[in-house]
């Protein structure tokens, strides 16, 4: 009996620091992160500090911070940024989500369990103005963007700045080889490519008619062209395969570890699926799932992404520095 009663105080004096244990603090460059945060806070009762950023900003602000960092959870586009901030040792390792993945998220989670995928999109899609570009003056695949038709007409996210667009040229260089994929890219320069800094203001180029392709994300596509029936979502072959991922930091321990397990298994559930659906359908909501069971909103289920490569994030995790330098010299300037 005395041992029940010194349980049960035990108990007493832990459910008043449980009520006001720090929030959990998450670093997200997701356009539905609120959406997700707001519906995992009213099914758990977690508090949850929220710091959305653009994903090149946010990179930024991991790194600036180092040895210091102010977050438990990081989630953003891009197993590759992820590969390397598992080989600083900034990430926890080792925990399997309980997720029901499908076969491709399977595939996608890395041996090391040190970061988790979320959801697929697409980079490098053309979103091409049918009110501007005859069908017969329409590009179908990359060379067709070096014609003559198109000089000054094509705009594209500067990788420095855009992290899904480093994906992008990694995957011309993957498929075509580095000299030729360089020759490519030199290419588009001399043919009048306009580089932008990020999705939304390469997209509205593309509004204003200063361009009539804009090559960007699958969901940023979609979104915008849910309301411009004149737009086509073009999917050249081969796009990259682009996946979410939500990954915990390497010093996150007790009840913040345990808070920022149960965040990520929300967002692997169907509940938590849901509110992502739900949250940014005019961009990053057009994802494909890789939770079992939940299928895609109707203009991702339509898509015909073909031949899509899967960069090795151990081989090009390590050159995005290297890549994204070589392009602001040779192509941005």
């Amino acid at each position: 009996m005395i041992r029940r009663i010194r349980i049960w105080a035990c108990a007493a004096l832990l459910a008043p620091l449980a009520a006001h244990a720090a929030p959990l603090t998450i670093y997200a460059a997701m356009g539905y992160d609120q959406a997700a945060v707001d519906a995992f806070t009213r099914a758990t009762g977690i508090a949850v500090k929220l710091v959305h950023l653009s994903t090149g900003p946010l990179l930024a602000r991991v790194q600036a911070e180092g040895a210091r960092p102010q977050w438990d959870v990081l989630w953003f586009d891009g197993n590759l940024p992820m590969h390397e901030f598992a080989a600083q040792r900034r990430l926890a390792c080792g925990w399997t989500p309980p997720a029901h993945y499908t076969a491709q998220g399977s595939a996608l989670l890395p041996a090391s369990r040190c970061y988790y995928p979320v959801g697929v999109t697409y980079t490098g899609v053309m979103l091409v103005d049918g009110a501007r570009l005859p069908p017969t003056a329409r590009p179908r695949n990359w060379a067709d963007l070096l014609a003559p038709r198109l000089r000054g007409r094509v705009g594209m996210d500067n990788p420095a700045i855009s992290g899904p667009t480093y994906p992008l040229v990694a995957g011309v260089l993957q498929a075509d080889g580095d000299a030729a994929g360089q020759r490519y890219f030199a290419a588009l320069k001399r043919n009048g490519l306009r580089v932008y800094p990020t999705n939304s203001v390469t997209l509205r180029a593309l509004q204003f008619g200063q361009i009539d392709v804009a090559l960007v994300q699958s969901s940023a596509a979609l979104g915008f062209a849910r309301s411009r029936p004149q737009l086509q979502v073009v999917m050249p072959q081969p796009t990259t395969l682009l996946p979410s991922d939500l990954a915990i930091g390497a010093g996150v321990t007790g009840a913040q570890l345990a808070q920022a397990r149960r965040f990520v298994a929300f967002v692997l559930s169907p509940q938590g699926q849901r509110a992502l659906q739900q949250g940014d359908p005019a961009a990053d909501s057009n994802y494909v799932p890789l939770v079992a069971g939940v299928a895609p909103l109707p203009a991702v289920a339509a898509l015909h992404a073909g031949r899509a490569l899967a960069l090795s994030a151990a081989q090009w995790g390590p050159r995005e520095g290297a890549v994204d330098a070589w392009f602001t010299a040779h192509v941005v300037r």
